[in-house]
């Protein structure tokens, strides 16, 4: 058995079928792709070779012990965005699309696959924003507000002059209160591409340690977007596992299938595109997404998306 180890939204399963297809465990002309473009549909005919799961990136009491011969997905820093695209596309089939994250953000990131985001999201612009915003207006002879809550059972004329007089300005992201507004998100995901070794991602990927006795072979996520690149890497893994690899035709008409489904390909392309042309103060044509006006605000180190 070989592992394949991945960050959910990394293709690890497909990576699994591709493997598992070349070991001859797939019914032949099988496609493992859901109406999401996920590859959870796996009709394999016999035990499988290749098993992919986020092994180091869930509990160690939630999965069994890693074997010694490890497929290690990881990514790079220009990544990022189309891992974080599809990462909430298709991690767990959710199926969320990234522009529409405003809404209802609390219940959507509120799971397995994404509750490290909506915690991060919190302790950076939400823990104590009310009461901070509260006690800069405050006159001594108020009561204290620690939450939302609080603040809506204070006196009319306290709540008036704080919103209409001053302004103040109340987040809370919560199960009561679960949407949360897009220029905050646009600005959450800004740091973490202006900042990107500190991003969720990569600081999960450097706790996947693996020992010195592990054969691992790491292979590049961003390879997957480019045809050439990923059958070459197809080879190689093929040579590293000891499987023969007959069947490159077939592999190759996998992969177009493959490409047809990925929404997010092109995306860093058309926003470095977008940033060029801002650059150059040419017009563009683009309509980006909220995930993408962070990229290209990250990129150009202002807000030009606001």
């Amino acid at each position: 058995m070989i592992h394949i180890d991945f960050q959910g939204g990394a293709h690890g399963n497909y990576l699994e079928f591709v493997c598992n297809k070349i070991a001859g465990v797939v019914e032949p002309g099988a496609l493992p792709f859901n109406s999401l473009g996920a590859s959870h549909r796996k009709p394999y005919q016999s035990p499988q070779i290749f098993t992919a799961w986020h092994y180091s990136y869930t509990p160690r009491s939630d999965y069994p012990k890693l074997f010694n011969k490890i497929i290690s997905i990881q990514i790079e820093l220009d990544d990022l965005l189309p891992l974080t695209q599809i990462s909430l596309l298709r991690a767990g089939d959710h199926g969320y699309d990234n522009d529409q994250l405003e809404v209802d953000t609390f219940n959507k990131l509120n799971n397995k696959n994404y509750r490290w985001v909506l915690e991060q999201l919190i302790d950076g612009f939400f823990t104590n924003q009310i009461r901070r915003s509260y006690d800069e207006v405050k006159d001594p002879s108020w009561p204290e507000v620690n939450n939302l809550d609080d603040f809506n059972q204070l006196p009319d004329h306290i709540r008036t002059e704080c919103l209409k007089q001053h302004g103040l300005v109340l987040l809370e992201l919560s199960e009561e209160n679960p949407d949360c507004p897009r220029s905050v998100l646009r600005e959450f995901f800004k740091i973490g591409f202006q900042y990107p070794n500190q991003q969720g991602f990569i600081t999960q990927q450097k706790k996947a340690i693996y020992s010195s006795e592990d054969d691992v072979y790491v292979f590049p996520f961003g390879c997957f977007y480019h045809k050439d690149r990923f059958l070459d890497e197809i080879r190689k893994v093929a040579v590293w596992a000891g499987i023969p690899y007959n069947c490159e035709n077939e592999i190759s008409r996998l992969h177009d299938e493959f490409l047809t489904r990925q929404l997010y390909q092109n995306s860093k392309q058309k926003c470095d595109q977008i940033v060029e042309s801002v650059q150059k103060k040419h017009p563009f044509n683009s309509t980006p997404t909220m995930l993408e006006e962070a990229y290209i605000n990250a990129a150009l180190g202002w807000d030009y998306f606001q």
